[in-house]
This record gives structure tokens, C-alpha cells and sequence, in this order.
């Protein structure tokens, strides 16, 4: 054990299903250096669609943005290790699936934001055919006229 190991572990965020999916989310959004109108838009509409947020107050969902984006800023990479960690499988898969909603927000996929839903697919344990399937049924969702 290091003589600060008990300092850091104190300094953690806590995590529960919906901080851990909102991290995810909050990630993907800035993934390409931005967030775009769009994505904002999306991410209220999450909020007030998914039963994960659907009891929420909208004060309620801004605390738990608030938190996401302190710990993607404080934390970078290593908050997705932690939010992950608080997730069941199938919310593993939700939090994937709404991540990849916020990168084609804008219509398009930058290298950056497709680097990070690779990662991000990996980290989550998604298997492959869950993965393709996820994808392919949001560019679906997001096909224009």
C-alpha cells in the first residue's frame, strides 16, 4: 500500500447508474473537442425519454451533468474506468447505445469521436454482434431526408 493510496481513494467520485451513464455520455459529447447545439438538445431528450432519467426534476438531471462533467475534466479517461465499474451489463449497452446518439448528433463522426466509441465499446465489454447491432440501428435513427 503507498503512503497516499488512503488520500486518493478518498478523493474518488461515487458513482451510481445514472452518474456512470451520464460520464459516458458527457465523454462522447466533448469526444471531438465540442459540444455542439445538437448534442444538448439530444441529452435533454435522453434525459426525458429513458426510464434510467424519467423520474428526474430537471435540476435533478443538471446535478448529475454538473457531476458528469467535473469528473470527464477532473478524471479525463480514468472516469469512464470508474463509471464502468458501477454498471450491469445491459446498462453497459444503454450507455453505449446513448453515447453513440450524442457523436452522430451533428450528423457526422469525427476520428476523434470514433476513436473514443472503439475504446469505449471495449471498456463496456460489448461483444461484437451487440456492438454492430447498436451502431447500425442509430445510424438508422439518424438517417436524414
Amino acid at each position: 500500500m503507498g503512503l497516499f493510496d488512503s488520500l486518493r481513494s478518498a478523493g474518488a467520485p461515487t458513482f451510481d447508474a445514472q452518474s456512470s451513464i451520464m460520464t459516458i455520455v458527457l465523454a462522447a459529447m466533448k469526444a471531438d473537442g465540442s459540444i455542439d447545439d445538437d448534442e444538448v438538445v439530444r441529452l435533454r431528450t435522453m434525459c426525458a425519454r429513458s426510464p434510467i432519467f424519467a423520474a428526474n426534476s430537471r435540476e435533478r438531471d443538471d446535478e448529475i451533468i454538473a457531476f458528469a462533467d467535473k469528473v470527464t475534466e477532473q478524471f479525463g479517461v480514468a472516469s469512464i474506468e470508474m463509471a464502468v465499474k458501477n454498471l450491469k451489463q445491459e446498462l453497459r449497452e444503454t450507455g453505449f447505445a446513448f453515447a453513440c446518439e450524442m457523436v452522430l448528433a451533428d450528423g457526422m463522426v469525427s476520428d476523434a469521436e470514433e476513436r473514443y466509441l472503439t475504446n469505449l465499446a471495449t471498456s463496456l465489454g460489448i461483444p461484437n454482434a451487440t456492438l454492430s447491432a447498436l451502431v447500425l440501428a442509430t445510424i438508422v435513427r439518424n438517417r436524414g431526408l
